[in-house]
Formats: C-alpha cells, structure tokens, sequence
C-alpha cells in the first residue's frame, strides 16, 4: 500500500485552518447591534464587533451560536510603518490573527467575560509601507460549559492599534470549510469540559489568496458594530506574553499498516474518535518503513483505492500541546484522514491498554468520547492546521479512501504552543536516575505552561488553584516567571463570590463553587509567595478585600475551642479517611489554613492593616493549640504521637486515620516538636525508602509528594527523602526494571508521569481489578508531577528566601544520599549558583548583586575548620558552620 518517493518537490503554502462557521443568532438578542451601513466609515475609535445575524428581534437558538467560524478581514494602507504598532487583541471565544499572512496569535488568554482582557501584538514586524492585510479567524464556543470561560452571550472581537481598529468597515465571512455541529465533547465521567471535534473540508478552504491585497472580499458581509456587549469597551492588557510556538514532528514511527474497521464510515462529529477506538491496526513493516521517511526529511506514500482504509501512529516521546498540523504534497480528493490523540499507554486505573505496539490508540480514554478530528482532502497540494488545542504524546492517522489515487505525506506534527519559558533553573548531582526524573519533571511543568498554569492541557485546561501555587514557585526558579502568578492571583480573585469563596478553576462557568478549603487558601500562599517575590506590597493593597473577605469567611468555620471544622476540603484525593459532617476538623487541612492565616497576619501588617493582623495572629495560635490538643493522637503500641487524619469533637469513637500526607504541613509549619516530627515521620516513610507501613495511607496527590520531601528533609532525613523520590518515579523512568510499559512505548524520556501516584504495582492488583485512587480518566500531561524540581532547588541546592524582595538568602545545600549537588536557581535578584562536594569538601556559591546571603555549610561539616575565599564582595565568620556574605561574586568554602 505504502510506495516510496525518491524526490521530495519543495512547496510554499500558507496553514490556513479555514473553519465552517454559519452564524445564526439574532446579535440583538443579547446586545445592541450599530446601524447597518451600506459603505461604513472607519472609527476613530475601537469596537466590538460580530458577524452580522439574522433579522432583528428574531428570537435565536442557543445551540445555532456554537461552534461557529468567522473569518474577518480588512486591508490598511499605510504610507510607513507606524512609530507604536502595537496592536490590542481581543475575542470572545477564541480567535487567529493573521498580519499580512503571518500567524501573529493562534488564542487569547482565558478570561471573565465581563473582564475580558487584550493579547498586546507588537505588528512592526509583520508590517509594510502600501497595502497590509489583516485576517482573523473568530470561534465562537457558544453557551457551554468550559474549564477556560465564564460564558458566552455571542461572539465578538476587539482590535486597537493606532493604525488599525475593529468596526463596521471590516469584512466578515463565515468560514465555509468546517462543518456546522454543535457536539461537544464530553468527559469520561460525563463533565463538559473542553470544546469540539472539528470536521474540516479542504475542499471549501479559501487558500493563502485571502491574504493578498487583490484578494476580491467583496461579497463578503459587514461585519456589526456592537454597542452594549457584555464586554469591556476597552479591555484591560492582560499580563502575559503570547505564546512560544513552532512545529515539532514526531520522534519515531510507532507502526503503520491497514485498518479493519468494525463501524461504518460516517460524518457524525463523535463518530471519528469511536471508529479509530473500536478499529483493528494491521501492522505492516513496509508501510512502517515508507512512514519512517517522514523523520529523515522524505515523504511518505499511501497508494490507496476506494473504501480502503491505512493508519499511521506516531511518538512525540513526550506529551506535546498545540495544534495538529499535515501537509500533503499529493491527494485524490475526498480522503477522509483522522487525527487521535493518546496521552498514556495504560490505564492505572483498569489497567487496560490506551496505546498498543500495534499502533491502536483509543483516544477516548482520557478526554472522552468525541476526542477526534477529521480532514477531508481536495485533489492536489495542501496542507492544514487544526484550529483548536490539542495534546498527545501518540497521535494516529487514520486514512480513508474514497476514490484511487496516491496520498503523500510531506509533513505531519504538531505546533508546539507554550508559555515563553526561559529555562534558566539547572541540577545536576550525578545520578542518572535523578537525572532522568529531572527531564521527566521538566517536560510535565513545560507543557501544562500555556496561558496560564493548567492542571493538564488535554483533557480540561483548568487553572486549579491546588498545584498552581508550588508549579507558580517551580516556574520562578526554574524557568524566571512570575507573570502567570500574577495571571493566577487576578483572575481567582475575579472569580470570588460575595461570601468570599473561590472557584476551584476560575475562569469557569463549571459548576464547582465553593472550592474545597484547602485549595482555595492556596490563592492566599500565592499572594504571600508574590510578596516573599517582589517585596512590594502594592498587590497585597489590590487584592486587600479578597483577602479579608475569603478569611471571614474561613474563620466563620472555627469553634469557640479553636477548632477548624468543615467537611469541605480534599485533604489527600481519594485516599485515606475524611471529614464526612461539617462538624468534623481535618488534621491534614487544618495546618494549612493555620500558616497562612499567619503569613496572611504578616503581609497585613505590610500594608499596615495592623489591628486585623493581630486579630489574625491571634486566631492561629489559638488554632495551633487546639491542633496540638484536638488532633495528635497519643502514641501507642509502638505507633508514637502522629496526626489523625480527622477528629469529630462530638464523636470519640470516629476512626482517625494516619497517612502520610498528615505529616507534611503540619510538620514544616512547627505545630509538632522537632522529637515528634522525627518520631512522626520516620514512622510513617519507614526506612529505608519511606514506603509506609501497614497501617499508614501513602501519599496520593503529587503535591503532597513535595511535601513529603520537605518534611523529611526538614527533620534532617535528606537521605530518605532522597530514597524516597527515586522509589516513587522509578515506575516511570525508561529501561527501569519496575516500568510496566512495553519498551517500544517507553521512549527515551520514559513517563508519562502520572495524575495520581498510588499505582497499581501498590496495592497489588491484578487484571481488571480497579485501583480507587486513580481517577477513570487519568492523564499523562499533568503539571503537578513535577514538583520535586522546587525540593531539588530549595532543599538540595538549599536557596531560600530570607526576607520579602529577596535580598536576604539563605543558602544551605544538601548532598545526603548523592555525589554531589549543584546548579543554578532563580531568585528574585537574579541567578545563583551552588556546588556543594561532600568528597572535595568544598561549597562554591555564586550570588548576584544586592544580596546578602547566609551560607549554611552542610552538617557533615561539623568539626572540621573552614577555609573562605572569594573574587569580590564581603565574608563575614558567624559561627563554625555559618557564614554571611554580600556584593555579587564567587565564594568558595573549603572544610578542613
């Protein structure tokens, strides 16, 4: 079936995704619409504007306004390029610039509606003296339920500049090549929580003409000025810089080969993904090889006949977010080519298989039904790109002929679409499992960086406030971003309710109101760390009455006797013992919210609220006393004092629990001594790898995996906690012999890392037993995986935050368990280097101008004399182990 092509044609051809969008909804039903013009003048200033509707006052259909594409365009002459050609770029749902045939934004940030903020474009690039041509590329999601939007009354778009601006004389057409449907794909467990399957006829795409000056719009509609929406008349500038985008292809070929399909073909939008999930792959090693050529700059060719169908599965190696992208040097028209996407090989959940050596994928495993997309071909040269987020760490071709003729593939892959990272941040220690687990980590946090920290990219996109704060302080150090906090702050506290509450993923209209306790008051440890960050207090003062409001709330739930009681917080997901009444207390919870009342009391008495911050201060202790009394069960048949999970003070025969992830915080936070902290931990991650005893409930939630890290270290068991971390990822490192995943899908980064951590291999299960601490539609892209990379910098590098703005650190590196640690860590007045050789002896650190550090030198260290020398700056002797120095420079500190 696959015939090899010895010359590869180069050819030039503009991605256009061309969607078909018909707008049918009366604008006037949820907006004033501007005069009808027949030949409109252009404004002076910006607006809102749609396309144009059905007769006004006709009553519209909600479903007719989903899913629908707009293109919009307009040709400006300019006789130079403009001083400031900064462009404001906004829309509700979603859109694609174009400036003179150059993707400029592929989305814009999510937002409020009501808040909606502008993407900033700097156009000077794009632009030229004579005729520029501006294209836009408008989705209206609809009326949906989103992890991503707070709703949708219409569509509408914003464009500012001050040589370019939205209005009445712009030209608007509904995207003629993507089929009309309104089905939205539907989770696993039956949430609605990203978008559609797109249908797209390359038969009906305009081609790259649209963007020439000659190009004839004239037929085209105007598009409708709106008067009242529901948006701001000028949006704010959103904080973040657009996304960091490039093509990558796929590293291998997984297989390829012929399609036996066990459904008939058809053109219902949820019928794609359906028919790839129940289809047989027959592998053909000829077909493989003729695919392969795709990686070494060849095509690939398909010689296929009528109601023949052939696949093709490829690895990325690692989970990679963006928009699917294909380009065909030849088709016959009509082939209908399948895009799904697979994000792990095996279900920990069932232990089903997601992705097979064959190359069967089921792409319906993680996001749900419906996760498809289709392309139908036109005879000839093309090329397409999906217009919506897409992520896979597989992806299969399924192609179906519907006439002869041969299909060649030039190019297949997907654009990479990612925050900006700089990836500054470094470690090394000279283990290679380590190593491993580092690139691991690393791939997680990159790809669930977009325009904001999203729990994972593919099956929901949402902003949880749990893991968004360490992922926020993982970011800072490791990649010098602080912009997707700010991001986070702002719009979390948009999405507060009058009573003070949170939303759990804001910006959502998805019903998840109150958030659990524990992570709402995250929001609050962010808006400390951005404190901690800057040392200014100016977005304490901004955010001053959400603060107080959310705390009045929270403190509305503690007793006269101090005790913390609700049965609304996660505590550690599904697994352990929790609060079941509202009149029950978590001992896993109630030490967060104790520490951030306190550092909320500090960041109080910054913006000189001193009397609340006292009241607060006040409240915690009182809180940590009734901790002590209330929630540490007494030691006991060899099991010494530890934290009960949950305590009911009008039930003395509750059982109480004791898990592992009740002695983190409650640790690091000082509410047990240092002797029952010890005691505590060393009990519950037994030595020598901190696996659990019997009975004590492992960690689950990855958080509470850094957590864990933190506290052993923080009693001095760095060795454990070392132990600890390469016990927990090994079933996920390639080549490693507890990794389950057939080795030709581990790929040479192995993972994906998973949601959840209690596997399988745990609790010892066998085939089809289900494994209740994983979620049905688990994922391989979630951003919370990766937070050991903040322990590996905090603790094994050691850099800490001293005082707020950071020029006060304290640096005190550990190396129990390794060869060695050393690299570099971000920190609010730049990079510093730490190297700490335990066999050498010798700490060399490097630290930026306007910092005085505190050197800690590691407790090995004890007794020996130590030697300082540095290239500049001040060394100043503070006790046998303990040094400060200050001015920018090298110090090094060699122990005798």
């Amino acid at each position: 079936m696959f015939h090899p092509k010895s010359l590869r044609s180069s050819f030039a051809i503009l991605l256009l995704p061309i969607l078909p969008a018909l707008w049918a909804t009366d604008p006037a039903a949820y907006w004033t619409v501007g005069a009808a013009m027949a030949a409109p003048a252009e404004t002076d200033k910006a607006q809102w504007v749609a396309p144009p509707g059905a007769a006004a006052g006709e009553k519209s259909d909600p479903q007719s306004a989903r899913n629908r594409f707009h293109y919009f365009r307009k040709v400006v002459q300019l006789a130079a390029i403009p001083e400031d050609a900064t462009l404001r770029f906004a829309a509700d749902s979603n859109a694609r610039l174009w400036i003179n045939g150059q993707v400029v934004r592929r989305k814009v940030a999510r937002y409020h509606m009501e808040r909606i903020t502008a993407e900033v474009v700097n156009a000077a690039p794009y632009l030229r003296a004579g005729a520029n041509v501006i294209v836009v590329l408008h989705h209206n999601w609809g009326d949906i339920v989103t992890f991503q939007r707070t709703g949708n009354r219409g569509p509408g778009l914003y464009l500012d500049s001050s040589w370019v601006r939205s209005d009445a004389s712009w030209r608007c057409l509904e995207a003629p090549e993507f089929a009309r449907h309104a089905k939205q794909v539907v989770g696993v467990i039956g949430d609605h929580r990203i978008r559609y399957p797109q249908i797209i006829d390359g038969r009906k795409t305009l081609g790259s003409e649209v963007h020439a000056p000659s190009f004839d719009d004239g037929a085209w509609s105007r598009a409708v000025a709106i008067g009242d929406g529901p948006w701001p008349a000028v949006p704010r500038i959103v904080e973040t810089p657009g996304q960091r985008e490039h093509a990558v292809g796929p590293m291998t070929v997984l297989a390829a080969g012929t399609v036996e399909r066990s459904q008939p073909l058809s053109d219902e939008p949820l019928s794609m993904a359906a028919g790839i999930r129940t289809a047989k792959c027959v592998p053909d090693d000829a077909a493989k090889r003729e695919a392969a050529g795709l990686l070494c700059g060849r095509t690939a060719t398909i010689v296929g006949r009528a109601g023949q169908s052939a696949y093709l599965t490829f690895d990325f190696f690692r989970p990679v977010h963006g928009y699917p992208l294909l380009k065909l040097a030849d088709a016959p028209p009509g082939a209908r080519i399948d895009f799904g996407y697979g994000e792990i090989a095996r279900s920990q959940y069932d232990g089903r298989w997601h992705v097979e050596v064959s190359g069967w994928l089921n792409p319906e495993g993680v996001v749900g039904p419906g996760y498809a997309d289709r392309y139908i071909t036109r005879a000839g040269r093309q090329a397409v790109e999906l217009p919506d987020e897409r992520t896979a760490r597989w992806m299969t071709l399924h192609v179906h002929f519907s006439s002869d003729g041969p299909l060649v593939i030039e190019d297949v892959g997907i654009v990479k679409s990612q925050y900006p990272i700089r990836p500054v941040g470094s470690f090394a220690c000279g283990d290679q499992q380590i190593d491993q687990i580092v690139k691991l980590c690393l791939i997680h946090a990159e790809v669930t960086m977009t325009d904001a920290y999203v729990d994972t990219p593919g099956r929901e996109d949402g902003q949880w406030l749990e893991d968004d704060r360490p992922r926020a302080l993982l970011a800072a150090r490791w990649f010098g971003d602080t912009k997707l906090r700010e991001f986070f702050l702002r719009t979390h506290a948009e999405g507060q309710r009058e009573d003070g509450l949170l939303h759990s993923f804001a910006p959502s209209n998805y019903p998840a109101y109150p958030a659990a306790f524990d992570w709402s008051v995250q929001w609050v440890a962010a808006l400390y760390d951005d404190y901690q960050w800057t040392g200014r207090p100016e977005r304490i003062r901004r955010y001053w009455d959400t603060l107080a409001r959310y705390w009045k709330n929270v403190l509305g739930r503690v007793d006269d006797n101090g005790i913390f009681r609700t049965r609304h917080v996660f505590a550690d997901i599904r697994v352990g013992l929790h609060c079941t009444h509202d009149r029950q207390s978590s001992g896993i919870v109630t030490p967060w919210i104790i520490q951030r009342l306190r550092w909320s009391a500090e960041m109080a008495e910054a913006v000189g609220e001193i009397e609340q911050g006292l009241a607060w201060r006040e409240t915690a202790d009182r809180m940590a006393r009734a901790f002590r009394k209330h929630h540490l069960v007494p030691a006991a048949d060899g099991v010494p004092v530890h934290v009960g999970d949950r305590f009911d003070p009008e039930d003395a025969s509750l059982e109480r629990g004791h898990s592992q992830a009740g002695h983190t915080v409650a640790v690091t936070s000082g509410l047990l001594t240092r002797e029952e902290a010890w005691a505590a931990l060393d009990y519950a991650f037994a030595d020598p790898d901190g696996s659990p005893p019997p009975d004590v409930t492992r960690w689950n939630n990855p958080t509470y995996g850094y957590r864990a890290l933190r506290a052993l270290s923080h009693v001095g068991l760095v060795d454990r906690a070392v132990r600890h971390l390469l016990e927990r990822y090994a079933p996920y490192l390639p080549g490693h012999p507890r990794n389950p995943t057939p080795l030709p899908l581990q790929g040479p980064y192995g993972g994906p890392l998973p949601e959840y951590w209690i596997s399988r291999e745990d609790l010892k299960l066998g085939p089809g037993e289900v494994n209740s601490a994983q979620p049905r539609d688990e994922t391989g892209s979630h951003g919370w995986a990766a937070v050991p990379l903040l322990w590996l910098h905090d603790t094994l590098l050691g850099v800490r935050i001293a005082e707020p703005g950071g020029g006060r650190l304290r640096i005190a590196p550990h190396a129990d368990g390794l060869p060695y640690v050393a690299g570099h860590t971000n920190t609010p007045k730049g990079l510093v280097w730490v190297h700490w050789d335990p066999q050498q002896w010798t700490l060399e650190v490097a630290i930026p101008r306007d910092v005085t550090a505190e050197i800690v030198l590691p407790p090995s260290c004890r007794g020996k004399r130590i030697v300082a020398n540095c290239d500049a700056g001040d060394v100043q002797q503070r006790d046998a182990r303990t040094f400060v120095v200050s001015g920018a420079g090298a110090y090094v500190f060699e122990a005798r």
